[in-house]
């Protein structure tokens, strides 16, 4: 069990680790902008709602 536990222990610490060097290479290397620009050329980053149609009969 204590094998285990210690893998996991290791798994959370690397996951850690990359998320803080990916969170470095994206803000320090322009690639938002670039992402930033994808979601824009996608509609992605538009918060738009369309409307919901109503499928069911009115039950009184």
């Amino acid at each position: 069990m204590k094998t285990i536990e210690r893998l996991i222990i290791k798994i959370a610490i690397l996951h850690f680790l990359l998320l803080i060097f990916f969170q470095f290479i994206f803000q320090n290397f322009q690639l938002i902008k670039d992402l930033q620009r994808i979601t824009v050329y996608e509609g992605v980053n538009n918060q738009n709602e369309t409307p919901i149609m109503d499928t069911w009969k009115n039950h009184e």
